[in-house]
């Protein structure tokens, strides 16, 4: 058995071997002193155009015949570490690093040239594969409106990432989600354009500054009318300018984002995986984006198949790479290099293709330090740092609804609480979470755990059978908390917003359509509407904490609820965080990142509407939702007094604002302070009010802070009639608020 030097040696060694230029003068591509654009330029000159048609060239395969059927010379792979969930492979951080390793050295030897291999992968909400840290899905950190603790999570993903090799992953999800049917709204920061903005140039920033390339996704608009996941986009361009673009945007000039994702769907009768407005126009001339595009997998084929806009599989990507994409995801047209000589795409577009990936293997470091230690991989991934952290990501996010006053639970007043519904004892955590098996670590905590060790010596908890009747535990407890579950994921939208009250199963289009997750049946098997019915019915106080991603339909029952607590998916340490909110350990201080419809009727629905001709309600309702965009509760309450705002804002300046804040309640909590503003008078029609700028404050019982805020220049922008982005001089109503629906102050500013 190899020590691990002897090990790191008998690589270096290998590869000195394989590669013919070792051990002679070096070429200057190897280098490292040299600028990276003089080692691109050296290399692709000896370069061949078939070895140019490898690089620009991705692979996909199963553990099970990976090493079997792997071509090395593909420049690009899905990591192994991913797939190590089938049979009883070790799915340990050593394991997979050790896996990656072999994996690159391989592809090492298959190049001429001695070229390592790009390892991607997911890390949407933490480095997916088996047992990497998991934490909260994205609309639950879009929940804690704290970009900065987002920030920290990033750091750990990329440590994660970065112990076992995996260099490039397929985050964030910036698509702005208005329609709660999409079932991947989990995967999103919610409907308002500045928390994805905000949240995705936090995530980009950590996986960049730390080595790893982010890809955000999936460019740009990608579900259509009804919530329909990849359904043709009927945005304007005109609002995809003012809406779904911008979060892209600010997470490549921003955040520094080395790679983008193609969405699958079409714009304005394009796919986006050919869309050359989109992919050269737009991102690759005006944003200046350096970095190289991939289609979402088996978007180039699609392009064929779904879009029929090509005869075949060559036609499709002469089309894509014409269009501006750069990398064919999950595995590319074997024949590319063929396609070049035939004309079909031209070698110029290749090379500019080739050029942008070395570049990033140069940048990121692989062709002077290819390995990784597995050793130090088993000793980061998991750590107690990043568990803790995890923790905190999950209390942050929890985000009260409602609360009679029963909440939090008080000891000595509360000795027996039943817990009911299919949530109750399972690590929710939603998905793309972990390997393919679903996150394997050890040390989830689920919410019956959670509550039992806090609660323990001080209250009995009890764990109801599954089933439809709610007695006999009822009658002994004198608390009854209800955790229900939903269906949504990707290739999983919603017709209705009802808790779900029977196994329901995935079909297969028989169109074709792409479907990424084998059918899978859903393990709710109780009728999950009446079981909430019947615990209200028994008299007892009934809290209902939420496991869900978008909205879910509570208007029949929750009036006679006690409260109501969203969880979002909490990640692996989700039990903890509910039972410390539960308890009063810790007060909850989440906002909801959406606005909660009454009923699925009132979809698509977000507070920056524009003005309406006619009026804003229906005949059932008054078209407002249930709770708004930026509601949550805490068991304390806060004031706000003198806020100071410059009366005039100077072309290209800062406006810069403060408030004090007090926590005026007998507890410690969590503020969000939160910005608004609305265009007085404008030569095309603005939102009637739009998030400007927010910031979470934590206070103790008592004490006050002084709060102050900064809305860049851009934010005061339009797009004008001729499509020009500029601010129109004049009057901006901007102030101070609760939530979207509740104002507390604020002024009019001029901005020049």
């Amino acid at each position: 058995m190899l020590s691990n030097k002897q090990f790191f040696f008998a690589f270096v060694l290998t590869t000195a071997m394989a590669c013919p230029s070792q051990g002679r003068q070096k070429s200057k591509y190897q280098d490292p002193s040299l600028p990276v654009e003089k080692r691109v330029d050296d290399l692709m000159s000896k370069m061949t155009l078939e070895e140019k048609a490898e690089q620009a060239s991705a692979q996909l395969l199963f553990y099970k015949n990976f090493y079997q059927k792997r071509d090395y010379a593909k420049g690009h792979i899905r990591n192994v570490g991913h797939f190590l969930w089938e049979g009883n492979v070790p799915n340990d951080a050593k394991s997979v690093a050790e896996h990656i390793n072999e994996d690159t050295k391989r592809s090492i030897e298959a190049s001429r040239w001695g070229i390592p291999v790009l390892q991607h992968g997911e890390a949407l909400h933490g480095a997916q594969w088996g047992n990497a840290t998991c934490f909260p899905q994205s609309i639950a950190m879009a929940a804690t409106f704290d970009d900065s603790l987002y920030y920290q999570e990033g750091l750990v993903v990329a440590k994660e990432l970065r112990a076992v090799g995996v260099r490039q992953v397929y985050a964030p999800v910036v698509n702005i989600t208005r329609d709660q049917r999409w079932g991947r709204g989990q995967e999103s920061y919610g409907e308002d354009v500045l928390l994805n903005s905000r949240f995705g140039v936090a995530y980009v920033k950590a996986l960049e500054g730390s080595g790893i390339v982010a890809t955000p996704k999936h460019f740009v608009d990608n579900y259509g009318e009804g919530g329909h996941d990849s359904y043709a986009s009927p945005t304007s361009w005109r609002v995809l300018r003012e809406v779904y673009l911008e979060p892209f945007r600010a997470c490549i000039q921003e955040g520094g984002a080395r790679s983008v994702m193609a969405a699958y769907n079409s714009v304005d009768g394009i796919p986006c995986s050919s869309n050359h407005r989109l992919l050269t126009d737009i991102l690759k001339k005006e944003w200046n984006f350096r970095g190289y595009v991939v289609s979402d997998y088996g978007g180039v084929e699609i392009v064929a198949k779904q879009h029929r806009m090509a005869k075949d599989a060559n036609d499709a990507t002469a089309q894509c790479m014409a269009g501006g994409l750069d990398l064919q995801l999950a595995s590319s047209n074997k024949n590319l290099a063929q396609l070049v000589r035939e004309g079909k795409i031209s070698e110029e577009t290749l090379d500019e293709t080739v050029r942008r990936i070395l570049r990033i293997k140069f940048e990121l470091g692989l062709f002077d330090e290819p390995y990784v230690d597995p050793e130090k991989a088993l000793q980061t991934v998991r750590c107690t740092e990043h568990r803790k952290l995890a923790e905190e990501c999950a209390r942050k996010s929890m985000t009260l609804l409602k609360n009679n006053g029963i909440l939090p639970l008080r000891e000595g007043e509360v000795k027996k609480i039943g817990l009911y519904g299919p949530a109750a004892n399972t690590l929710n955590v939603g998905d793309y979470s972990g390997g393919r098996g679903g996150w394997r670590g050890e040390g989830g905590v689920t919410p019956y755990e959670g509550l039992k060790k806090a609660l323990e010596g001080k209250a009995q908890v009890m764990l109801s059978a599954t089933g439809q009747d709610v007695n006999p535990l009822a009658e002994e407890c004198d608390v009854l908390i209800f955790f229900p579950s939903i269906t949504e994921e990707e290739g999983s939208d919603r017709s209705s917003f009802k808790l779900p009250s029977a196994n329901m199963k995935r079909n297969r289009e028989e169109t074709g359509a792409l479907i990424i997750a084998d059918q899978q049946e859903t393990k709710i098997r109780i009728d999950q509407e009446r079981m909430v019915r019947d615990l209200i019915a028994t008299g007892k106080p009934v809290i209902v904490v939420l496991h869900n991603g978008a909205v879910v339909d509570i208007s029949d029952w929750v009036d006679g609820t006690a409260a109501v607590l969203e969880a979002w998916y909490p990640g692996e340490q989700g039990g903890t965080a509910i039972a410390d909110v539960l308890t009063g350990k810790y007060n909850p201080g989440g906002r909801l990142p959406m606005s909660w419809v009454k009923n699925i009727g009132q979809n698509p629905m977000y507070y920056s509407i524009k003005p309406s001709g006619r009026g804003y309600g229906y005949v059932e309702n008054d078209g407002k939702p249930l709770f708004p965009f930026g509601y949550g509760l805490s068991y304390t309450t806060f004031e706000y007094e003198n806020l100071q705002i410059p009366d005039t804002l100077q072309k290209d300046g800062t406006l810069r604002l403060s408030v004090n804040v007090t926590n005026t309640g007998k507890a410690d909590g969590d503020e969000v302070v939160q910005l608004y503003i609305h265009d007085v008078l404008a030569s095309v029609a603005r939102p009637i009010k739009e998030l400007v700028a927010f910031k979470r404050v934590t206070l103790a019982a008592g004490e006050t802070k002084k709060v102050e805020l900064e809305v860049p220049y851009r934010s005061f922008c339009l797009w004008d009639a001729d499509m020009n982005f500029r601010v129109e001089e004049g009057e901006f109503d901007i102030w101070l608020g609760r939530d979207a629906e509740q104002r507390i102050a604020g002024k009019k500013v001029y901005v020049k």
